[in-house]
């Protein structure tokens, strides 16, 4: 069962497999995403009503259906507005786009019936950019690109930073060692500026509250730099993709599954994306395979 713990003034956390926030105006919650699905949004319902308060207002960090599960249910039951930065707020209103986006082409019934990549779609009221006080609130977003297309953070006057999924525990890296990323470049260049940051508490979207995150941000940018290398030394002779996802998957001991396999493609391409750019990676094609080999050069 989800419980609400007060963090600091009017900002409060709902811990969870998905961190969420709630901050409180004169009786008022507005919340900082929603959770999995329906009943993560009937349980955030029921801790708003013992406390007495009414939702006006939805804040959603980014798209991904662990953040945006519990929308509709609670849009639905409160009539509360949605805000969404434009990106993310398509994926949101139309969440047949995730599985299809992750897969490349029209989604396989396999990935459109899977909760985990497709939630219930509802309809985002406000879009909002990505930095900036946010519509009639006291909260200010800033950009926290990489992980998704728009990703923000949020933080509250009482000087706590709601980080989304910009920053993962160590023992998450260390169980799944190959997170999601959609843009290389700029999730390091957010590692990068999350360091200026400061904040009384920060809180992932993923582990715990901290009041200090420098140690984590080394962590995180280190398995990133881990991945570029190992896929590096898989191209110093020309591979194909799915060698290059196998060696990964033997390396770090993934067992795959349907979700899984749609989230490390997607994320093996930006890396490859990233390498491409980087010029340290070139693709070629021979007898009707694609191949990517190491730039002897770099």
């Amino acid at each position: 069962m989800l419980n609400l713990q007060k963090i600091a003034g009017n900002t409060f956390l709902i811990p969870g497999p998905t961190n969420l926030g709630v901050y409180v105006e004169g009786g008022q919650a507005t919340l900082i995403d929603s959770g999995n699905d329906k009943e993560a949004g009937r349980q955030i319902l029921r801790l708003l009503k013992e406390k007495g308060w009414s939702l006006k207002l939805i804040i959603n960090t980014h798209s991904h259906t662990d953040h945006i599960g519990g929308n509709a249910f609670l849009q639905k039951r409160t009539g509360c507005r949605i805000a969404a930065t434009s990106r993310e707020a398509t994926f949101i209103e139309d969440p047949i786009l995730q599985p299809a986006f992750l897969w490349g082409g029209f989604p396989y019934s396999r990935f459109t019936h899977n909760q985990f990549l497709k939630a219930t779609p509802s309809k985002v009221t406000e879009v909002i950019p990505s930095s900036g006080k946010i519509l009639d609130t006291n909260l200010e977003a800033f950009p926290l690109p990489g992980h998704f297309w728009e990703m923000i953070g949020i933080r509250t006057p009482d000087n706590i930073l709601f980080i989304a999924d910009a920053l993962f525990p160590e023992e998450v890296i260390s169980k799944y060692h190959l997170g999601f990323l959609w843009d290389i470049r700029s999730h390091l260049e957010t590692l990068e500026k999350l360091k200026t940051l400061e904040a009384e508490i920060f809180i992932p979207s993923h582990g715990f509250p901290t009041p200090q995150i420098n140690a984590l941000i080394e962590i995180n940018r280190y398995q990133i730099q881990e991945i570029i290398s190992t896929i590096f030394c898989f191209c110093k002779k020309p591979a194909r993709f799915n060698q290059i996802l196998a060696g990964l998957c033997k390396k770090y001991k993934i067992e795959l599954n349907t979700t899984q396999y749609l989230l490390l493609s997607s994320t093996l391409k930006s890396y490859l994306s990233f390498l491409g750019e980087e010029e340290r990676l070139e693709m070629f094609f021979s007898e009707g395979e694609a191949f990517w080999r190491a730039n002897k050069l770099k």
